[in-house]
Parts: structure tokens; sequence; C-alpha cells
């Protein structure tokens, strides 16, 4: 069986019209790193401006974080009915690379699109020639080295001057 995906089912529960309806998979949709955040919920509703006000007023700041999520899906949900917001109203945000990479492609090829270049730089970060694709471009990216502890000995005052002093004689 196919997985639904949690936005599907966040938004077929959001616009069904019954405030009775439960939440559909609630371990899902609840649980503290689901894609579902208070953040984005509240950027979902920017075209439909009088929700947008209204929503800024009352709870757009720092306590929004700190609201239950289940109360506040069933809120925003009544807020949905209240408002009378079609599923058109619902606004879809791209997401847009920004790296070294895209912005020196950007530079040297002017004709192609953003999306085609996202491709681009999706295909070239794939690639076995990546580090000379980069270089061409001029772009380098360090190589992170970790760098483990060593156990250090527990070595006396005397050896510690003795090894890492010399001791010159007036």
């Amino acid at each position: 069986m196919a997985q639904v995906s949690p936005f599907k089912l966040f938004f077929g529960w959001l616009y069904d019209g019954n405030l009775k309806t439960e939440i559909p998979e609630k371990q899902k949709l609840l649980k503290y790193n689901s894609p579902i955040t208070t953040t984005f919920i509240m950027k979902v509703f920017l075209r439909s401006g009088l929700l947008n006000n209204y929503l800024n007023m009352y709870i757009n700041n720092i306590n929004l974080r700190y609201l239950d999520k289940e109360e506040f899906f069933k809120f925003i949900k009544k807020c949905v009915i209240d408002f009378k917001l079609k599923r058109k109203d619902i606004v879809y945000y791209q997401y847009k690379r920004k790296d070294i990479l895209f912005n020196k492609l950007r530079s040297k090829v002017t004709s192609l699109k953003n999306d085609d270049l996202d491709l681009l730089c999706d295909i070239i970060d794939k690639s076995d020639e990546k580090e000379s694709v980069y270089n061409s471009l001029g772009i380098s990216k360090p190589v992170k080295t970790k760098k483990k502890k060593s156990k250090q000995k527990n070595i006396s005052l005397k050896e510690f001057i003795k090894d890492n002093f010399s001791i010159v004689e007036i």
C-alpha cells in the first residue's frame, strides 16, 4: 500500500468542511518533526488577506510555538470554514536553490531559466566530474578533516618544562 503524503492528509482533512472529524493519522501529523509546522501553516494562508490579517494580529508571534499542535490545527480548520477559504487559496512556494554553484552558473549562462539551472546544478552535484566542474568555475570546496583527540598522558610539571622549554644559565 502506497504511503500518503502528510500534506495530502492534512489538506484533505482541513478542507473537508466538518469540524467534528478527527485529524487523520495523528501520530504522523502531530509528531515533533512533522513537515507540517505552525510556520508552514502561517505561510500557506498568505493569499487570503482577511485570514492572514487575523492570524498576524492575534497569533503570529513567538507564543505560536508553544501552542498545542492539535488545538492549533483545529483552530485553523475553524478559520478556514469561517473565512470560507477554498483550496485555490493555498500558496505554494517552490524550492529555490541558493548556493555558490547556482550563482556562478547564473552569471555564466544567463539564457537558462532558474528551474533549468536547478536541474543542471543537481546533475553536476551527482556526477563523477563534480570537482573538475567546481574547479573550472573557480569554486573550491574546503575539505573538512576530522581530528581525533588523543588521550594525553599525565606528566609532571618538571617533565613538561624540560620537554617544552630550554634553561639557559647566565
